[in-house]
C-alpha cells in the first residue's frame, strides 16, 4: 500500500482496471443474450410451422378435367349430395344455392335424371346463385327456362317467373326429363311452361340439349366443365 492511501480503497489503476472488465464483459453479456432471444424466437416459429402444417390440410388436387358430352341425362346420380356441397362451397356459391341440394338429389330420384347435371347447369345458368344477369333470385327460375311465349335472350320478361324455387328446379327437370325422353313424358301437368311434345326424346344427352337450351356456343364445354368438376370432388 502506498503512503498515505486510506486502507479499502482501491488504487486508481486497480479501478481503471475492474472497469476496463466491466465494459468488456457487459457487451459480451449483451450479445450472448441477444443471441439466446434469436434462437428461442427461431424455435417458437418452427414449433408454429409444425403445428400450422399438422393442422392444415394438404391442397386438393383434382385430376385433369374430362369432357363428356355424350353423357346420358337420364341416369342415377353421378355425385353424392356431399361432394355436391364441396364443389358449391369451392365456387364460393350463394346460401341460396347451396340450400338447393337436398331438393335436386331428391327430384332427380323422382324424375330418372342425373341431379348431378341439373345441379351443375343451375351453377352456370345463375353463377351459383349470385345471379348478376338478365334474372335475379325474384324469379325463382335455376336453369333460364322462358315462358311459353319465350322472347330474346336478354328480355327478362321472356323467362317464367316462378312461386317458388321447388317448382323452378321441378320445371327444370321436367324439362330435361322430356328431353331425354323419360317414360310417361310429355306429362298431361307439368310445371314447365315449355313442355312441347315435339321435344320428347329429342335431346338424350348433355351435348344435345346443350345446342338447344341456350345461344351460347360455349355452352356445352362450360356445363360438361362443371359436371366434370363436380363428379371428382371429394365429399
Amino acid at each position: 500500500m502506498k503512503k498515505n492511501q486510506p486502507a479499502g480503497r482501491l488504487s486508481p489503476a486497480k479501478k481503471g482496471g475492474r472497469l476496463a472488465r466491466l465494459v468488456k464483459t457487459r457487451p459480451q453479456s449483451r450479445l450472448k443474450r441477444g443471441g439466446l432471444l434469436a434462437a428461442a424466437a427461431l424455435l417458437l416459429l418452427a414449433a408454429v410451422l409444425v403445428v400450422w402444417q399438422v393442422l392444415t390440410p394438404a391442397p386438393v388436387v383434382l385430376p385433369e378435367v374430362t369432357r363428356d358430352y355424350n353423357q346420358a341425362i337420364l341416369g342415377s346420380a353421378t355425385a353424392t349430395e356431399a361432394q355436391a356441397l364441396a364443389w358449391a362451397r369451392s365456387n364460393k356459391a350463394s346460401q341460396t344455392f347451396r340450400s338447393w341440394i337436398s331438393l335436386y338429389w331428391q327430384l332427380g330420384e323422382s324424375y330418372g335424371v342425373n341431379p348431378v347435371l341439373a345441379y351443375a347447369q343451375a351453377g352456370l345458368e345463375t353463377n351459383f346463385g349470385h345471379f348478376g344477369g338478365v334474372l335475379d333470385v325474384s324469379y325463382y327460375n335455376p336453369c333460364g327456362l322462358k315462358t311459353a311465349a319465350g322472347g330474346d335472350d336478354d328480355d327478362a320478361a321472356a323467362h317464367q317467373r316462378f312461386a317458388s324455387w321447388e317448382d323452378g328446379i321441378r320445371a327444370q327437370f321436367e324439362h330435361l326429363a322430356l328431353y331425354a325422353g323419360q317414360t310417361g313424358f310429355p306429362l298431361a301437368n307439368p310445371v314447365d311452361p315449355r313442355h312441347y311434345a315435339y321435344l320428347a326424346g329429342s335431346a338424350r344427352t348433355v351435348g344435345l340439349v346443350a345446342e338447344t337450351w341456350a345461344s351460347d356456343p360455349d355452352y356445352a364445354e362450360k356445363w360438361t366443365y362443371l359436371i366434370d368438376r363436380l363428379e371428382v370432388t371429394p365429399g
